[in-house]
């Protein structure tokens, strides 16, 4: 265990003797930001990730996420929609581009989920949806889906800002789908330490400084034998995963975990896009 880790350990076991360990998500409410955009530079190559919440048109039952994210020649577009009450995945697709180019959907339904991989067979103009389907199957879920919310990977930022605004102390469990494999995630949530912060914020200026934190750790586990090879990640990163958050305002700051071929590395938040500024 890391000595930071070991700090947000000392916090969060001090915070439990005082609260609950375990914790629900309250009533939803989208958060202040609409966008968030992080950036790690690492050698030669510059990732970057752009994450956006909105309420879908129409449907109050549903939100909707929207990433986009590149390093060097490589690309993604992932999008899920979700309910807000729960965090429970309705249905995501993944548009990868670079080397391999295909996209990726499943629908989660009440028995199982529905994958479906579709490529391009041209090099034409065909739009990614209208690319032929290579594959279709349909993944059982673990036993455990009976007993804890099923999401993505991407929804963990969603659900550990929501933990963070409990306070310290506050803990939960969910389902993590990647593609083949299933992930049993726990969130704790502690006080974190200072994080240097400089980014932008739209329309307003620039943020920079030091700022109290809150923390989120992330621990993954396989929930069943894995199909593939370890694929769980969050914005890249993957092993312990550290979460902060502005004390004040709420915005996540900082992501720390494990980069393949690099290993401990930071994520930054590099602009905010502030719900109120688009109304």
């Amino acid at each position: 265990m890391t000595k930071l880790a070991r700090i947000i350990f000392i916090n969060v076991f001090m915070a439990l003797s005082s609260v609950s360990q375990a914790s629900t998500i309250e009533a939803p409410q989208l958060p202040e930001w609409r966008v968030v955009e992080f950036e790690q530079t690492a050698f030669w190559a510059t990732a970057r990730s752009r994450i956006e919440v909105l309420p879908v048109a129409d449907d109050p039952e549903r939100w909707e996420l929207y990433v986009e994210s590149s390093v060097v020649n490589n690309s993604e577009r992932v999008r899920v929609n979700f309910e807000p009450a729960t965090g429970r995945a309705l249905t995501r697709s993944r548009l990868s581009q670079g080397k391999q180019e295909r996209v990726k959907s499943y629908e989660y339904e009440a028995d199982f989920i529905v994958r479906e991989r579709r490529e391009p067979v041209t090099d034409d103009d065909t739009l990614p949806q209208d690319w032929p389907a290579t594959s279709r199957t349909e993944l059982v879920y673990p036993a455990s889906a009976n007993e804890i919310m099923v999401t993505t990977p991407y929804m963990l930022l969603l659900l550990a800002q929501q933990l963070q605004a409990q306070g310290p102390g506050k803990s939960m469990d969910v389902l993590i789908h990647t593609d083949l494999n299933f992930y049993r995630v726990h969130l704790t949530s502690g006080n974190g330490i200072p994080i240097t912060v400089d980014y932008d914020i739209t329309g307003e200026d620039r943020a920079a400084g030091t700022r109290e934190t809150l923390a989120v750790a992330i621990h993954a586990k396989p929930d069943t034998i894995l199909e593939k090879k370890n694929d769980f990640r969050l914005l890249g990163l993957n092993g312990e995963i550290i979460l902060f958050f502005d004390r004040t305002t709420g915005l996540p700051l900082q992501i720390r975990g494990q980069a393949p071929r690099i290993g401990a590395t930071e994520i930054n938040l590099k602009s905010v896009t502030m719900r109120e500024s688009l109304l």
